[in-house]
């Protein structure tokens, strides 16, 4: 058997921790005690870890305390991961951790982000039918904040044939139109 890794080691003992606290507030501090416990491991460590994880869980798909393996590539984001997010993307299972992966693009830094949009853009159509309602609208999110050219990229996907991909781009054309008109009433 594989000798558990520092980043497992970790998850385990706060997942554990988290499931006896006495209350939200407790398992709160705990959250952000196991991020900080994160960032004091060796960066290249992680990464062998995270991407490991991801790799393993694309084939038997148990993606286990997702949100904390995914969530530690912010304690030591590298363009690296970039592929590896976009594969979880492409996973058709309902339960791979869609979320997840686009909150890490998303708050990557910001040079990290941008080698991400492409390949984010190739996939809302065909978009993977896994993806539920949440996912959808953490796309248009990660989209809108990390990419210059949203709106142009949002604006053809209103007429999409997929309903939830059209009300979401036209949500996002609705709330760039508010913003031009509030911006030009804070010019006059």
């Amino acid at each position: 058997m594989e000798k558990a890794g520092r980043l497992a080691t970790l998850i385990k003992i706060y997942t554990d921790k988290m499931e006896h606290a006495a209350d939200y507030n407790e398992a709160d501090k705990l959250r952000y005690e196991l991020g900080d416990r994160v960032g004091e491991l060796d960066p290249a460590e992680v990464q062998e870890e995270i991407i490991a994880y991801i790799s393993e869980n694309l084939v038997t798909k148990a993606w286990v305390h997702a949100h904390y393996w995914i969530g530690s590539v912010l304690n030591h984001p590298n363009p690296a991961y970039i592929e590896y997010l976009l594969q979880i993307l492409d996973e058709e299972d309902a339960n791979a951790p869609h979320y997840w992966a686009l909150d890490a693009i998303e708050y990557m830094p910001e040079e990290m982000t941008e080698l991400a949009i492409p390949g984010l853009k190739q996939r809302i159509e065909p978009m993977n039918p896994s993806w539920c309602h949440a996912v959808i609208e953490k796309y248009f999110e990660t989209i809108v904040w990390n990419d210059d050219d949203a709106e142009g990229f949002i604006s053809p996907l209103v007429d999409s044939p997929n309903e939830m991909v059209a009300f979401r781009a036209k949500y996002w054309m609705e709330t760039f139109e508010v913003e031009r008109e509030e911006d030009a009433e804070d010019e006059d």
